[in-house]
């Protein structure tokens, strides 16, 4: 499994043109940096233990394969802050709502705002987060509708990387 740089996740992420996109790429970018994680669990990172029981439980086809079900295990064991696992199961869960809309809902709709609203990588940034809002509730006389949109998947975009950065740690 290839690291991704926080460069190449930002191409990877700003080249999706439409929130489902935009979705299918931050989900399997969330999973692969958990699936990263989730070694660093187990005792000692013995090469037999590595082999016979990590090397199952993470393969493609394994219990921990399952974003969800890993992220259970994570925070159960502790090892992950509690608004840590509400991002990423919140993107999660927004990901399998996106991917099962028959018209798929887009950066600047009202479900999408609720879903960054109650992301804590977004509102823990006051200023970026003031700003969004304000331009969120401001007459479109004087924003653009796309540059709102451009507004709301950046901040899509830094909730990721810095998820990613949190599970580096």
């Amino acid at each position: 499994m290839t690291t991704l740089t926080e460069d190449e996740i930002l191409e990877q992420l700003d080249a999706r043109a439409d929130l489902p996109a935009f979705m299918s790429a931050a989900h399997e970018i969330l999973s692969a940096g958990v699936r990263r994680f989730l070694p660093s669990l187990f005792v000692n990172n013995d090469a037999e233990i590595l082999e016979y029981a990590v090397k199952p439980l993470l393969a493609r086809s394994g219990p921990l394969d399952d974003i969800d079900v890993a992220l259970r295990l994570i925070f159960a064991l502790g090892k992950m802050d509690k608004w840590l696992y509400a991002d990423i199961t919140s993107f999660s869960q927004f990901h399998d709502y996106v991917m099962k809309q028959e018209a798929p809902p887009g950066f600047q709709d009202e479900v999408t705002w609720d879903f960054i609203s109650n992301i804590n990588t977004i509102t823990r940034n006051d200023v970026f987060w003031q700003a969004l809002k304000g331009m969120k509730f401001a007459d479109f006389a004087v924003y653009s509708q796309a540059r709102y949109t451009s507004m709301v998947k950046t901040a899509m975009v830094l909730a990721v990387t810095e998820i990613l950065k949190e599970l580096t740690l």
